[in-house]
């Protein structure tokens, strides 16, 4: 891949970026958007955790194993984000 287009890879993605967080009524109907409204009975947002999915999934996992919470689920916050939320039931 050239350099050319690696540029243009990375403008067309931070555009499309760019373009999710400045519009989320457009994503707004969506049943994935919907469903994370409110998460599902017992659980609930780790406010602490911030980090991308390899880091989530090895909070969750040592949270369970350290008894801190019974089970954990990693959620993508935003479309085209690395980031993800950490939701955990005590």
């Amino acid at each position: 891949m050239t350099r050319t287009m690696r540029r243009a890879l990375h403008s067309a993605v931070l555009t499309s970026a760019a373009l999710a967080v400045t519009a989320p009524q457009a994503f707004a109907a969506t049943p994935v958007q919907q469903s994370l409204s409110k998460p599902p009975a017992g659980y609930v947002l780790e406010e602490s955790f911030h980090g991308t999915a390899a880091a989530c999934q090895t909070t969750g996992r040592a949270g369970v194993s350290q008894n801190t919470w019974i089970a954990y689920f990693c959620h993508q916050a935003l479309p085209f984000s690395p980031f993800q939320q950490l939701y955990v039931k005590k």
